[in-house]
């Protein structure tokens, strides 16, 4: 690599440089599972430290009254089906989301709704003081108490839905009922009907308390497309034989318009990573048509069966409903072939996407050399002074496919060294595979269910509740938000981990990390 600094490279020199980094100094590193096994000079000596002893173990503690235990990471927020249901929804613009509930059950979903996505520009509770919102601007609820599971709910879902329904701003009413108040048996929809009339509203029951977020997430994405979707009765699969980038068929398919699904607002860079993929599928010459349950308005939803193509991003939130919208309305779908973090990850996006939908991938693939050249001159000169950012040693909180995404970049591109990876809402495990194999050829199996306790990485990519758990416990690492929880920094201006400003912004995260 010295021979290489010797003189400015130029563009090509660099742009094969950042391609093969990377991937020369991991093969310098197999077998090297563990820090302090990884070769003189392949590491940050200035930030060798020695975990402490005696660090607490044990599983997720529920912060909220929708949180589920699960992993070996303590304590943390981890949502359930209904915060899964409430995201989607609440994800979805034009609507307002009722919850059937104790109040215990709104505020989290609230804050978390309102933090994502505006609705109010100063924080007073007095903006919102009616009975159902309790000084929050988001998801409702009817304050069932003790009594209310003895005798019933209708009541005070009654006067909930007279005002509601005469409310212009209301738009659709998704009515949520709680896992206990499901256990009161009310009739949720015979009740809405009675009320409501002809507006528009859509019930759904969350009595999957042991379910994941992701599955309450796909049932409610499903059934807002079961409910608005344009020709449900009669949107078949496309006999035209064109296939799906060819035509739009006699099913009225736009040929160039896409779905893209697998984003929420339960994501840490949800407003970037929603700009991104849409800036970058229209550079492909695509349209979005709908981006279910991430910022899609009511007459999106209904236009989706008049995509041509299906895209899901994370699969753990959007595999199930492309499956469910293949069934219903015959719409194609294509699952990324790992998240599209990373130079390497964003170009098989591009080029997988561009085939199936007839478009074209070279604008990406021309933004991601230009982005790997800009990386490459900051990644080299660090390395060259310091040996850094190879063999530091790295921990990752999140779903397999963000264990695996994140894994393959920080890796094969800067040739960091994974010693914990810890698995978010582990009941979607569709990504599970990739990721063991992505270890098992790498040599870090051992890594997966790791608790970074024990670990002691100088990076950390998850929650900022985990880190600053960890920072209590004594470690002394950089962190990296990719989760939500936040520790409250305040995104301005969005930021992203997808697509080739992703990257940068992820190396600038890692070289920043470990030079302050």
């Amino acid at each position: 690599m010295t021979e290489r600094f010797s003189k400015k490279p130029s563009y090509d020199e660099a742009l094969e440089c950042g391609k093969t980094h990377g991937e020369t100094a991991v093969r310098g590193l197999r077998g090297y599972a563990h820090y302090g096994e990884a070769p003189i000079g392949q590491r940050n000596d200035l930030h060798d430290f020695e975990a402490p002893s005696g660090l607490p173990s044990g599983v997720r503690g529920d912060a909220t009254p929708g949180s589920r235990q699960s992993g070996a990471l303590a304590p943390g927020i981890e949502p359930d089906s209904l915060s899964g249901v409430v995201f989607a929804l609440e994800g979805t613009e034009g609507t307002t989301v009722l919850l059937n509930g104790p109040t215990g059950c709104k505020y989290y979903h609230s804050s978390i709704s309102d933090s994502q996505t505006f609705r109010q520009f100063e924080f007073d509770p007095l903006n919102f003081p009616l009975t159902w919102y309790f000084g929050q601007p988001r998801v409702p609820c009817t304050y069932l108490d003790n009594g209310d599971y003895v005798y019933g709910s209708e009541r005070k879902l009654e006067e909930a839905l007279e005002y509601f329904g005469a409310a212009p701003q209301t738009g659709m009413l998704c009515i949520v009922n709680s896992p206990g108040a499901a256990l009161i048996g009310d009739d949720l929809e015979g009740i809405a009907r009675r009320i409501l009339g002809d507006k528009p509203f859509m019930t759904l029951e969350t009595p999957g308390f042991s379910e994941g977020m992701c599955a309450g997430f796909e049932k409610a994405a499903c059934a807002l497309a079961d409910c608005l979707a344009d020709g449900a009765a009669d949107a078949g699969a496309d006999t035209t034989g064109a296939g799906a980038g060819a035509g739009a068929g006699e099913r009225g398919r736009e040929a160039t318009a896409v779905n893209v699904l697998g984003l929420s607002l339960y994501q840490r860079h949800y407003a970037g990573d929603v700009a991104e993929l849409r800036r970058l599928l229209e550079t492909m010459g695509l349209r979005v048509n709908c981006m279910l349950g991430a910022g899609g308005s009511i007459d999106e939803v209904r236009a989706l069966p008049h995509a041509a193509l299906n895209i899901v991003v994370h699969p753990e939130l959007g595999l199930k409903t492309a499956q469910h919208l293949e069934e219903r309305f015959g719409t194609p779908y294509f699952t990324c072939d790992g998240l599209p973090i990373g130079f390497d990850a964003t170009e098989r996006f591009a080029r997988s996407v561009a085939r199936l939908a007839g478009a074209d991938a070279e604008p990406v693939l021309a933004e991601c050399r230009d982005a790997r050249k800009r990386a490459f001159s900051f990644v080299s000169r660090l390395n060259s002074l310091t040996g850094l950012p190879t063999g530091v040693p790295f921990a990752v909180e999140g779903t397999y496919s963000e264990l695996a995404a994140y894994t393959e970049f920080l890796l094969e591109y800067l040739a960091l060294v994974p010693v914990a990876l810890v698995p978010a809402f582990p009941q979607a495990d569709c990504a599970r595979g990739r990721l063991q194999r992505l270890l098992d050829e790498a040599g870090f199996a051992d890594a997966l269910g790791r608790d970074p306790d024990a670990a002691a990485p100088e990076l950390f990519f998850g929650s900022g509740a985990t880190i600053a758990r960890l920072r209590l416990a004594g470690l002394r690492f950089s962190g990296v938000e990719t989760m939500l929880p936040t520790l409250g920094y305040l995104d301005v201006v969005p930021k992203t981990h997808l697509g080739p400003q992703g990257a940068l912004h992820l190396v600038e995260s890692v070289l920043n990390g470990l030079l302050f």
